[in-house]
């Protein structure tokens, strides 16, 4: 796929992608307004954050239909976690590691906030079928080419094939604009206790 200045390689998220995938959404989340503070300060910070998004990502590759985009140096330029519809972003049976990764990493005060947000995030999503974008993340050395969002069209391609919605959480307002010119509708509204609202997202498949 080439498009603007950038060409890339749409495919499946690997499990070979796992480590990377996990630095891109660090640096892809380590300033935004919902996911950044979720991450205390701490000299292992990156470290606790980078664990946490590879057991995500992980749950992708496992049960979901993660998209990369692969540059022509064979680095990532892009990742999306997206899971179909009946899918959850972490398996009931996978959530007491889950949590145990939590409490042993950012400590039990942070970790039951982010299960909170979790639940908060859950109650949240439509109970009609639809594809979930769960994560999104472009690596630092390829943003600003519009990767991301040519990213998510590729995925948009295949739903709106099966006639299906899909439906994101915004964390971060500024891409707001970005998902609306995708066809995103906005939806309900999640009040997270001492971070900003966060808007969410539904898109009717396109016709044809």
């Amino acid at each position: 796929m080439t498009r603007g200045t950038a060409s890339f390689t749409v495919r499946p998220m690997r499990e070979t992608d796992l480590d990377e995938t996990a630095r891109i959404l660090w640096e892809g989340f380590r300033e935004d307004p919902v996911w950044g503070p979720a991450f205390p300060e701490h000299p292992e910070r990156a470290a606790h954050a980078i664990a946490h998004w590879r057991f995500m990502a992980d749950q992708a590759v496992r049960r979901g239909e993660p998209l990369v985009a692969e540059l022509p140096d064979g680095s990532l330029g892009a990742v999306s976690t997206w899971f179909p519809p009946g899918e959850d972003e972490i398996a009931a049976e996978d959530l007491g590691a889950y949590e145990q990764l939590l409490r042993g990493t950012i400590g039990d005060v942070a970790a039951e906030a982010l299960l909170g947000e979790g639940d908060l995030f859950a109650e949240a999503r439509p109970t009609a079928p639809h594809a979930y974008l769960s994560l999104l993340a472009v690596s630092p050395a390829a943003r600003g080419l519009g990767i991301g969002m040519r990213l998510v069209a590729a995925a948009l391609e295949r739903y709106d094939a099966a006639g299906l919605k899909t439906y994101l959480e915004s964390s971060n307002p500024a891409n707001d604009a970005r998902y609306e010119r995708l066809g995103y509708v906005r939806a309900k509204q999640v009040n997270i206790p001492g971070s900003p609202t966060v808007q969410t997202y539904l898109r009717q498949p396109a016709a044809g």
